[in-house]
């Protein structure tokens, strides 16, 4: 018989004090970058870089609606050919011999407000404009709180004769201050309805009535049949139950040739051809 070997085998592993196998630890593995955490990444970034577009545009875009380079109205030239501003004493001296050569076929000086105040600049520019072949207009700014025939004598001792003029305009656009200390809507309307006799007694026509909507809406609508119509409407076409004549599509056009050029002016087309716009000159 063999003699049994007793030699002692060895464990290729480590045990512990109590025999039992000890674990070896696996080294760390570094875990590898997931590829939807990748893609999760670039969504970010792709986002972000959106987001930055979008306001490099939106700030772009209200540095040209400041300007006034793009406004939401732009009326065509083949549609409406004939279109020009209405100037007051807020743009000083007008140099008329060049103004008139700036794609404009018409002007408007804001001449009296109320019964007793005459604007700084009208009467010489007034006088000056002859200078230019540009067709302009005397404008008298309605006070809803005085009396309408005591408006219309200041406003045509102040523009005088109006002979080869435009046919005369009468603002009414108050602000929120003066229609709610106003009187009735019938007294404010009597005193227009008094304006514009007073006004059709020395000139042989109607004025023109510029209003904005709120205007329109509360003291014009189906009261002032003989007079044309200059609507205010900045953001939109006029509403399409209003006969207009004029539009008024901006307030922050730009000219040059003013004393003070940097101004903002308000825009507005005549609704119809050129010939019929020579009918609106007084003769």
């Amino acid at each position: 018989m063999k003699r049994a070997n007793n030699k002692k085998i060895k464990y290729s592993i480590e045990i512990d004090e109590q025999g039992y196998p000890i674990e070896e630890e696996s080294p760390e593995e570094e875990p590898a970058e997931k590829p939807r955490k990748r893609k999760s990444i670039l969504r970010k970034l792709m986002v972000r870089l959106i987001a930055l577009c979008l306001v490099v545009l939106l700030i772009e875009l209200g540095v040209l609606l400041w300007s006034g380079q793009i406004w939401f109205n732009e009326p065509k030239k083949k549609d409406y050919p004939v279109r020009g501003p209405v100037m007051d004493s807020k743009c000083g001296q007008i140099y008329w011999s060049k103004f008139g050569g700036q794609n404009i076929q018409m002007c408007y000086l804001r001449a009296t407000r109320s019964t007793n105040s005459v604007d700084d600049e009208f009467e010489e520019n007034w006088k000056s404009c002859k200078k230019s072949k540009l067709p302009v207009g005397a404008m008298h700014v309605f006070d809803l709180n005085s009396d309408g025939e005591a408006q219309a004598e200041n406003f045509l001792s102040a523009a005088g004769d109006m002979t080869g003029r435009l046919l005369p305009v009468v603002e009414v656009s108050p602000g929120l201050l003066a229609r709610i200390f106003s009187p009735s809507v019938n007294k404010i309307g009597t005193n227009l309805r008094d304006f514009v006799n007073a006004v059709k007694r020395s000139c042989g026509a109607a004025p023109i009535i510029k209003c904005s909507k709120t205007a329109y809406d509360k003291y014009i609508k189906g009261e002032f049949s003989d007079c044309m119509i200059w609507y205010e409407s900045n953001f939109s076409q006029p509403d399409d139950d209003v006969d207009w004549t004029f539009w008024e599509y901006t307030g922050r056009a730009k000219l040059q040739c003013f004393e003070k050029s940097g101004r903002h002016l308000s825009m507005s087309v005549y609704r119809y051809s050129e010939e019929e716009f020579k009918k609106l000159i007084l003769k």
